[in-house]
């Protein structure tokens, strides 16, 4: 049979691979990284101990921060479940992806992290709670359907965050740790993992064995008992997944991130919601990553980072070339090669749920626009007097200087920044909230 042409190519292509043996192997490159991605719902930042509650058991979380960084101003895009992971996954704001409300499918038209990274040759899978509708889950290549998504049942029955295994109740991170432990342990490719947690979400529902830890904590109130106890709980899961990665030897390729959707209010303030508040204790969250030779240990930053940042900034840290989002790539500041790269962010909020039958682009129920700055947070809303904080002063923000401060050159540069994301995430609803002030 006479030789085609690319028959010569193939030849000669193993004729020079066989001369450079031994010569080449210095600059080879070198396995492309993993991503583990923890996600937990409705997660205080001081349900982790690493955020100044030591009486929180989270050695684990503890050690993702010890091992990597902890930032300490990071912010969701909108505290609330499905529009916040919709951000995470895609880099836009809600009115830009489309999920602006509980429970809105994510369309599969929108480019989220696990197609960049199914294009670049990752495996990817999903193990938990979902929340986007089905359309969009064809960006995983596996994707577990699991009981009830840690919903059904109530917590008076005291299911809930509870899957069936041969007839026995297995509590929900158990199963997740370990079906996404399989996964891992399986991949003959760089992986793409997330873990997606429902706890420390209520209804309050956890094992005995955690709710005992905090007893004596609180021994009278036991939502907050339990509440904690759940954070142990998905401690412990977490630590099942940094023990897989050690024992398959990939624990220094590996970025590991690990976030929460919202943080959560025990005593909740004018909208009788325990998240839906650009107030800190809703819409600030923990954002730990360990990133071995690339994240230097044990830093602690205080610059601002949007939940919007993290798509462009994990692309950038993967050594992908980051997408054009509405969040920015922030990884020379996990990398310590800049201490900052934002001077402000925003926060989309509806403060009560919307109860139209479908999704649409009209108004949302109070909705709100929030901008925080390294000093200052402001809040302006369709229905409520506008809010200025000093979050540092006023760490619980009970202190509504507005009045005082509203014709003030701060207030004034408050007011450009919001402008500036408006026109650059086309926002139809601040210019109608700046024109009103």
């Amino acid at each position: 049979m006479t030789p085609t042409r690319r028959d010569f190519l193939k030849q000669g292509s193993a004729a020079l691979a066989a001369s450079l043996v031994g010569k080449v192997a210095s600059v080879q490159a070198a396995p492309a990284p993993n991503l583990l991605f923890i996600l937990t719902d409705q997660h205080r930042r001081d349900g982790v101990g690493a955020y100044g509650k030591p009486s929180v058991l989270t050695p684990n979380l503890d050690r993702i921060a010890s091992e990597g960084i902890r930032l300490d101003r990071a912010y969701t895009a909108q505290p609330v479940c499905s529009p916040n992971r919709a951000s995470i996954l895609s880099g836009l704001y809600p009115h830009r992806h489309g999920v602006r409300e509980n429970n809105w499918p994510l369309s599969p038209d929108v480019h989220i992290l696990p197609h960049l990274l199914q294009a670049n040759a990752y495996r990817t899978g999903y193990f938990g709670k979902w929340h986007l509708g089905d359309p969009a889950r064809v960006a995983y290549d596996v994707m577990p359907s699991y009981e009830r998504d840690g919903r059904g049942g109530g917590s008076a029955s005291g299911w809930a965050h509870y899957y069936t295994i041969d007839d026995q109740k297995v509590y929900q991170t158990d199963v997740i740790s370990r079906d996404i432990g399989d996964f891992i342990r399986t991949s003959d490719k760089p992986f793409y993992a997330v873990a997606s947690f429902y706890p420390p979400h209520p209804p309050y529902s956890v094992p005995k064995r955690y709710e005992e830890m905090y007893r004596e904590l609180y021994p009278e109130d036991q939502n907050r008992r339990r509440y904690y106890a759940m954070c142990t709980a998905v401690d412990d899961a977490v630590g099942h997944l940094l023990e897989t990665l050690e024992a398959k030897e990939i624990a220094d390729n590996t970025l590991v991130v690990f976030t929460t959707e919202h943080g959560h209010y025990f005593d909740r303030r004018w909208n009788n919601h325990s998240k839906r508040s650009c107030y800190d204790v809703a819409a600030r969250i923990p954002l730990l990553m360990r990133f071995p030779g690339h994240i230097p240990d044990g830093q602690e930053s205080t610059a601002l980072f949007s939940h919007a940042d993290l798509f462009p900034t994990l692309a950038g840290l993967l050594g992908l070339a980051p997408p054009e989002v509405d969040g920015i790539d922030q990884s020379d500041l996990l990398q310590g090669k800049t201490e900052a790269t934002r001077d402000y962010l925003s926060i989309v909020n509806v403060p009560r749920p919307d109860r139209t039958s479908k999704p649409h682009d009209g108004p949302m129920p109070g909705e709100e626009r929030c901008v925080r700055t390294n000093d200052w947070k402001l809040i302006l809303s369709r229905d409520r007097a506008p809010e200025l904080y000093h979050p540092d002063n006023d760490p619980e923000e009970r202190d509504n200087v507005w009045s005082s401060h509203r014709d003030t050159e701060v207030v004034g540069s408050l007011k450009a920044h919001l402008s500036e994301w408006a026109s650059a995430t086309n926002d139809p609803l601040t210019p109608r909230l700046l024109s009103s002030l």
